[in-house]
């Protein structure tokens, strides 16, 4: 038996309370959390099926408790593969000129999966954040940014057509941000703004992301201006929010 099959055993042995205190599926939730959260459980799950059946409960209880966990972005589906628990949050700085990469913990397997690039003109809030004209073009740029093969990052990010007119031949190569902005002239630039918010997963954010429609999520969006004042990029960013901590620095 492996170490989480084992696992799973000993919290389906426990008696379960009176309904009246709490239902059957909250009850296998709850003890599935806590194990999650003191890092019993730190891997693939066995199937729902197998679960059901440790647990002695139908597999409708079974995948209810499970959605719960998906939803508080305990667990995460992976489509054909099965469910994991996911891994411990990460802590991102937030700071001036910084990479994505750079906001980690060193030794982090930082990859980028290129979801589109496309020119189209500036909705009203990008208009307003990047201080541009009415029906302005800008470069939309959708994608995610995976920690050691898992999503932790989904953004939107909108550039001014006017300061990067080349920017999909320069990012390209390495799918790299900052290549399109030294391709510009643009070698260093400032967080101009950062504002986080809660909220729940969409649909796109949720395929993105690997997760349950509806699991708490934190929302960044952010403005990034050049050293000469010029705003050169709206980002509009989603965690998970079991991912991730959020650390900003305070200039001095």
């Amino acid at each position: 038996m492996t170490d989480t099959a084992a696992v799973i055993a000993e919290l389906a042995d426990a008696p379960f309370e009176a309904r009246t205190e709490a239902s059957i599926w909250q009850q296998i939730a709850d003890r599935i959390k806590a194990a999650c959260l003191d890092r019993r459980l730190a891997d693939r799950l066995p199937g729902e099926h197998q679960m059901a059946d440790a647990f002695g409960v139908t597999r409708v209880t079974m995948r209810r408790a499970l959605t719960r966990l998906q939803q508080e972005g305990l667990l995460q589906a992976r489509k054909g593969v099965g469910i994991f628990v996911r891994p411990i949050p990460l802590t991102y700085r937030v700071d001036h000129g910084k990479r994505f990469a750079d906001g980690l913990a060193p030794g982090a397997k930082v990859s980028t999966q290129t979801l589109s690039v496309s020119r189209q003109i500036a909705d009203a809030e990008e208009g307003q954040a990047l201080g541009l004209a009415p029906d302005a073009p800008v470069i939309r740029l959708s994608r995610v940014r995976m920690v050691d093969d898992a999503p932790v990052y989904f953004s939107d990010k909108t550039f001014p057509e006017a300061i990067f007119p080349d920017f999909d031949a320069a990012y390209a190569p390495g799918q790299s941000v900052r290549d399109a902005y030294v391709a510009h002239g643009i070698e260093d630039y400032r967080r101009a703004e950062t504002r986080v918010s809660g909220g729940f997963a969409t649909l796109a954010e949720a395929e993105a992301l690997r997760l349950t429609p509806d699991t708490p999520v934190l929302r960044s969006v952010a403005i990034n201006a050049a050293r000469d004042g010029a705003l050169i990029e709206f980002n509009r960013g989603t965690w998970p929010l079991t991912a991730v901590e959020l650390v900003l620095k305070i200039a001095n």
